[in-house]
């Protein structure tokens, strides 16, 4: 097992992104204290990238400045030969995007998915009123809340995650210029377009979350919506939502800002509001972990610190009485080899295999009585078992095969993107392409066509870093 900082001892790998990669860990401390933990580091192939290690310590800043039981909670930071970690609460159980898509009906319970948005927004709240040490506001803004980064446990537990695009008062590794950071079906359109955030951006999100716990699909889905939203044209929302939620997650996701819920906390109240309309007393936390259980992993084994202990004296007891045995049984079996007529081993047929214990099992011969003049059988000629084969050797994992293009400025806004001749949408957009050349081309609204220019796409360019035409 490896171990990090000689302290933290990795079990098993939970979830890997172009960024960073997360374990499940064990925390080993001072008379034999062990606890399980998460355990976030830096992808071993982007160790070397200088932003991205800006970027981590930024999320492991923020994150610790943080403390609501809604937000995961960093417990330590620190390096492994050069290469950064944090160290996080282990939230037992799977992302609020796995639980939906694997519920049975077209998503989950209005109720429990209300129960989570209400849960999530207080968490965001308690994000964008953070202070540091001196009382200044933070103005923390998480842009990328998605159902990914909601964690839900087997105790019905709510969990916001992953800081490590927020935007914040004293974040040390600038935003990229020109890119807009986050998931194109959740992000608010001033996000979109590169314009002032507040935490009313983070609603918005929330809002697309809901709509995609309870239908599976985000009304920012369409390549087209987003165009259609900075337009004026209001987003189609699904026709499943109960009309409370439907008008609830249509204030969210307006194109004004302003006409939005004022503060992450008023979602979150709302949220609570339908609830109890619609399901009074509702059992969240006991519906939360049922659903968890039936969805989640069965956890991993904890490490086996080694054998268990022999007491001193049984170690030196139990040889004695082994070689004792042996003896006796040796001079048991020379009498009754001279007292008894000879015998031939039973054909294959005859043999009975009894059971000695759990690892072990006796094969017991019955005696075939021969008659004095039949000469004894021979002894059938040893057989040496085949060697086994050798395992196969493992491929090593291929490098990833896919980057990511930005496309996107005041000046291509609504512009239509074409890629390898093939129209993919419109501007602003971030498009996953195979690693290679691609011709890119943009034809503006007024029919101006720009381009084509070859993007030369690496495995190196990633939603956190992408390669950017941005005018």
């Amino acid at each position: 097992m490896t171990r990090l900082a000689g302290k933290y001892e990795l079990i098993r790998l939970l979830g890997r992104g172009g960024m960073a990669e997360v374990w499940e860990a064990v925390a080993h401390g001072e008379s034999g204290f062990r606890r399980r933990v998460a355990v976030k580091r830096i992808a071993p192939e982007r160790a070397a990238d200088a932003q991205l290690a800006g970027l981590f310590v930024d999320e492991a800043r923020v994150s610790s400045a943080l403390h609501h039981p809604n937000v995961v909670s960093v417990v330590d930071f620190g390096l492994d030969d050069g290469v950064a970690f944090q160290v996080m609460e282990l939230v037992d159980g799977v992302d609020a995007g796995r639980l939906a898509s694997q519920a049975a009906g077209p998503g989950l319970p209005v109720p429990l998915a209300l129960g989570i948005a209400a849960r999530v927004g207080r968490a965001l709240h308690a994000a964008h009123t953070a202070t540091d040490e001196r009382g200044a506001p933070l103005q923390v803004v998480h842009r990328d809340v998605s159902p990914q980064n909601v964690l839900l446990s087997r105790r019905g537990e709510v969990k916001l995650s992953d800081f490590g695009i927020a935007r914040w008062q004293h974040r040390t590794e600038p935003t990229l210029a020109g890119v807009a950071r986050g998931k194109p079906s959740y992000m608010a359109p001033e996000q979109a377009t590169k314009g002032d955030l507040d935490g009313r951006a983070d609603v918005f999100s929330l809002g697309c979350t809901l709509h995609v716990l309870i239908t599976r699909t985000s009304p920012l889905g369409d390549e087209n919506a987003l165009v259609d939203l900075l337009a004026g044209v209001p987003l189609e929302l699904s026709p499943a939502l109960p009309p409370a939620v439907g008008a609830l997650v249509a204030r969210a996701v307006q194109r004004d800002r302003n006409a939005r819920f004022s503060t992450a906390l008023a979602f979150a109240e709302a949220c609570e509001a339908v609830v109890e309309a619609l399901a009074p007393g509702y059992p969240f936390e006991a519906t939360l972990s049922a659903m968890v259980a039936a969805c989640a992993p069965p956890p991993a084994a904890p490490p086996i610190a080694g054998p268990p202990r022999v007491p001193a004296m049984r170690r030196r007891v139990w040889p004695l009485a082994v070689v004792a045995a042996a003896l006796a049984a040796g001079l048991v079996g020379l009498a009754l080899s001279l007292s008894r007529p000879p015998q031939v081993q039973a054909p294959a047929d005859d043999l009975v295999f009894a059971p000695l214990d759990a690892d072990r099992t006796a094969v017991v011969t019955r005696p075939v009585a021969v008659a004095p003049e039949v000469s004894p059988a021979p002894a059938p000629m040893p057989v040496t078992p085949k060697p086994p084969a050798p395992a196969a050797p493992q491929p090593p994992r291929a490098p990833p095969r896919t980057g990511v293009i930005a496309v996107g400025g005041e000046r291509f806004l609504r512009a239509e993107v074409f890629v390898d001749g093939r129209s993919v949408g419109f501007a602003p957009q971030q498009l996953e392409v195979s690693v290679g050349l691609h011709p890119v081309e943009l034809v503006l609204p007024g029919g101006e066509r720009v381009g084509p220019r070859v993007l030369a796409v690496g495995a190196q360019h990633t939603e956190v870093s992408p390669l950017r035409w941005v005018e």
